[in-house]
């Protein structure tokens, strides 16, 4: 199976080869105006937290499974990504797929 989201993340939990295993993720930066402004607030350092312990879904996530704040992103439809592939950065866990309105 393949995912239209792309993570760059290598160190969070639920990175697997490139893939996100976090069932559904949400985006931050409901003001951002620019790509750094956002982030990935599902992510989990890989080294401080321990996936095993977790209760909630895991499963391969893709676009569908985006709840996003950023309100002036252009792909940001009623709360949710409408992006036909989105990439998450490695830095710091922004959404690449970000453009402003």
């Amino acid at each position: 199976m393949e995912s239209n989201l792309h993570c760059s993340a290598t160190d969070c939990a639920f990175n697997k080869t490139g893939n996100c295993y976090a069932s559904q993720i949400k985006v931050e930066g409901f003001d951002a105006a620019v790509t750094p402004e956002t982030y990935c607030d599902t992510y989990r350092d890989g080294d401080s937290f321990n996936l095993s312990n977790y209760h909630g879904e895991t499963g391969l996530t893709s676009t569908q499974d985006i709840s996003c704040t950023a309100k002036n992103c252009r792909y940001n439809t009623f709360g949710y990504c409408n992006a036909s592939h989105v990439d998450i950065n490695f830095e710091n866990s922004s959404c690449e797929t970000f453009v402003c309105r």
